[in-house]
């Protein structure tokens, strides 16, 4: 039987799903059209049995939320209402409504509201650099819109912070005005509303407030999501809240307890977090602005002209300031300016940190460098870039530019890999343990107070987590190390491929040398000069033949031994890649994780049912401990060591080859030069010797002109003269036709000397082939040489 005023389980095609929560002044409820699968969440006032208990103010205040929702309020970062159809569905649930006050009808938040995922057990030392980068832009956009339309919040919290999956991102969106209150100059009457927790003290203390309130609760939240707790002594009561906060100077963001009572105030954000360092120091300055104690000046800060200037630089000058200091609000624009920025995410192999560089257009690689060098201490000489597969570049160039690099997003992951020259990771590599676990190691039988536990607890676990995220990274950037160094040697192939075809080219070239040389010389000798003369001209041409030879036979077999340390480099760097250690390393469990979390979860019941005892922390020191242990396992691990000097090897002895490589392109250039140089010399030697014996040769041709080819029968002798541009009785040539032999174009006749060239043999297919053989053999050299002469 259904409770008296309580919604039936379904109206027309609307089902009751589930309660999703409550807030302000209501409960909130899902709704599902089982015909359409809409999904709505429908709020409603609480059902109060007794009227009296619902007071005129509240009633107001629920009023105001419904009709700022449904009329005046449409901001992408605010939950949005809905029209729901049919209306006798709306009709309906107020009837089963005992004080019969207006309905609203919201957009359902799939996502849960910010708090669940503040519970998780991966959140305890804070929120990852996306999530916490879209909350604070998200509530910077909802707050901002609601002050322009004057309304003040009141109750920000995570609660009161949905999450909508639109696409493939998650969008955070503020819900819950119940408290919300439009402010005018009339009316800025204070009431003590919302969370205690996320309230401005001003709220507490102070008659009057202004949109300021809110402007605190969206600093304490960026604390929280940063952290993975809030700012000020959370455990402490309200008094001692109030006592604590009021005393911190305006640079203070938080304030902790140690396990003695003594309070430790901080103008800096824990260093267990999960944002960049970068991120980190300017949101800083920005919390310092939101987290103000005085509600005049937060969220503002002192300006002269367009120089900020500190109240401390104010009261301290010796001088008046030239000009008025003026309040500018600057809570917004402060946290866009830093949302903005580009900050490139890097992790250093050799010493397994993560850093952070800020860059823009104008930034250059020098000062990246100079950057990464004062981080790490590395060398500027001695840093090498390492790609992720993430990169759509290949490889750092001379044209790169930082923001070439940046991958919008892509916070969590590095962007750029830094190596330091001949080493990977060093040798003695210190872990970064937690304060309050060191402490606990130096004492562990101390007995930790709730709150100690709590943070011992979040910080053994982020400790232990940052370990296992470190040495997946390493693993990932020795990966992409090996994997640069492999696509490196497979381009060096083109190169090595060109070596040995130049080596051989000039081998070839230098053989025809030498049998054009041989061949020069028989038929100088035919030629019947003196063979003095002739001994005197081919000795030197020989001799320098036979250096050059001997000369070219070395080049040959270095560019033999580099093929040899290539192929062999190459199928060593295939091997480092494919390396056991580097298989879905991001996906395995090193330090057992999946104990960790229910260790965690063992002390955070204790802590919640106010049952922790003297070994509550045992358990999470024990993971520590065992995180200890394996890390120095995994690092002296004998494979892990071999695979890094395994690629520095690869490294190094590829980087000899290049070297041999470079001096043997070099010393082929020169030999190339030099072997054209010789083929002039030889040519000139040749003419030279012609030219001086000009007077015997003449004199052998008026003797014996059997060796003088007769023109005349070549060309034809008949006297019926010129036919068809062919001389009558000649053989009959024709352009693109088909070639005879000699005798053939003869009828038949014997083929006399007279009708052959020096050097020709009677068959003319066998001399145009070896014509076309000697063109290809020699086009190469002819051209090196008309260079040479150039």
């Amino acid at each position: 039987m259904m409770a008296q005023n309580e919604d039936p389980p379904f109206i027309g095609d609307w089902h009751r799903e589930k309660k999703l929560g409550s807030g302000g002044f209501g409960f909130v409820t899902l709704w599902k059209n089982h015909k359409t699968n809409e999904m709505v969440a429908i709020k409603k006032c609480h059902i109060l049995l007794d009227k009296s208990e619902m007071t005129d103010k509240n009633c107001e205040r629920w009023c105001n939320e419904v009709s700022l929702m449904t009329n005046k309020v449409r901001n992408e970062n605010i939950v949005r209402t809905v029209q729901v159809q049919p209306e006798a569905f709306l009709q309906e649930l107020i009837k089963c409504s005992a004080n019969k006050l207006p309905i609203l009808c919201m957009e359902y938040c799939e996502g849960g509201d910010l708090r669940r995922v503040l519970n998780r057990v991966s959140s305890c030392s804070g929120l990852k650099e996306l999530e916490v980068r879209e909350i604070l832009r998200s509530l910077r956009n909802a707050i901002s819109y609601l002050h322009g339309l004057k309304i003040t919040h009141r109750d920000i919290k995570p609660e009161n912070i949905v999450l909508k999956q639109v696409g493939d991102r998650v969008v955070y969106k503020l819900t819950d005005l119940g408290y919300a209150k439009a402010l005018d100059k009339q009316s800025l009457n204070a009431s003590l509303v919302g969370t205690v927790e996320y309230i401005a003290p001003d709220l507490i203390y102070c008659d009057r407030y202004n949109c300021s309130v809110d402007y605190w609760s969206m600093g304490i939240i960026g604390f929280e999501i940063i952290c993975g707790i809030r700012p000020f002594s959370p455990h402490s009561i309200v008094a001692k809240w109030m006592m604590l906060v009021q005393q911190k100077k305006s640079n203070h963001i938080a304030i902790t307890e140690d396990n003695r009572e003594n309070y430790t105030y901080h103008s800096e954000i824990f260093p267990e977090n999960h944002i960049s360092s970068v991120l980190k120091t300017y949101l800083e300055k920005w919390l310092t602005l939101a987290l103000e104690w005085n509600p005049k000046q937060r969220g503002h800060v002192f300006q002269i002209g367009d120089k900020e200037v500190t109240e401390q630089q104010l009261k301290s000058a010796k001088e008046p300031p030239n000009g008025q200091p003026v309040q500018v609000l600057k809570i917004f624009s402060m946290l866009d300016h830093i949302l903005a920025k580009k900050i490139l995410t890097i992790f250093c192999l050799y010493d397994c940190r993560f850093l952070s560089v800020e860059i823009d257009d104008t930034t250059n690689m020098d000062t990246l460098c100079s950057a990464i060098a004062a981080q790490t201490g590395i060398a500027r000489d001695a840093i090498e870039f390492v790609l992720p597969l993430e990169q759509k570049l290949d490889r750092v160039t001379a044209t790169t530019k930082p923001v070439d690099l940046y991958l919008d997003g892509f916070y969590d992951k590095p962007m750029l890999f830094v190596v330091k020259k001949g080493a990977i990771i060093q040798a003695d590599l210190k872990p970064q343990i937690p304060k309050s676990v060191t402490d606990v190691f130096q004492n562990i039988k101390v007995k930790l107070k709730p709150h100690m536990l709590r943070q011992f607890v979040a910080n053994a676990w982020f400790f232990v987590t940052s370990e296992q995220r470190v040495y997946a990274t390493a693993l990932d950037g020795i990966k992409n190390y090996g994997l640069m160094l492999n696509e490196e040697i497979v381009k060096g192939r083109e190169d090595v491929v060109r070596m040995n075809k130049v080596s051989y080219g000039i081998s070839g070239g230098l053989e025809y040398h030498k049998l054009s040389l041989n061949h020069a010389k028989e038929k100088a000798m035919s030629n019947q000069l003196s063979p003095d003369t002739i001994q005197q001209c081919f000795t030197v041409l020989e001799e320098r033949c036979v250096r050059m030879e001997a000369t070219v036979g070395k080049l040959a077999e270095v560019a033999d031994k580099i093929t040899t340390r290539y192929e062999s480099v190459l199928k060593r760097s295939r091997e480092a890649v494919s390396h056991p250690l580097l298989r879905a390393s991001d996906q395995q469990d090193h330090f057992n994780l999946k104990s960790l979390d229910s260790r965690f979860e063992i002390a955070r019941v204790q802590i919640l049912e106010k049952n922790t005892h003297e070994k509550s922390h045992i358990d999470m020191l024990q993971a520590v401990y065992e995180c200890l242990k394996k890390r120095d396992i995994l690092l002296r691990d004998y494979s892990f060591k071999e695979l890094q000097q395994q690629l520095i090897d690869i490294r190094r002895e590829m980087q000899e080859i290049r070297k041999a490589l470079d001096k043997a392109q070099e010393h082929a250039e020169k030999f190339k030069k030099d072997l054209a140089k010789m083929i002039v010399e030889h040519n000139n030697s040749v003419w030279s010797l012609l030219s001086q014996s000009s007077s015997v040769n003449s004199a052998t041709c008026n003797g014996n002109g059997s060796i003088i080819p007769d023109i005349d029968r070549i060309m034809g002798s008949g006297s019926g003269g010129i036919v068809n541009g062919d001389l009558p009785g000649a053989p009959q040539f024709v352009v693109g036709g088909t070639v005879s032999s000699l005798p053939n174009s003869l009828g038949g006749e014997p083929i006399s000397k007279s009708l052959l060239c020096f050097g020709e043999g009677p068959d003319v297919m066998s001399l145009i082939t070896a014509n076309e053989s000697l063109i290809m053999t020699t086009d190469g050299l002819i051209n090196d040489a008309f260079e040479w002469m150039k």
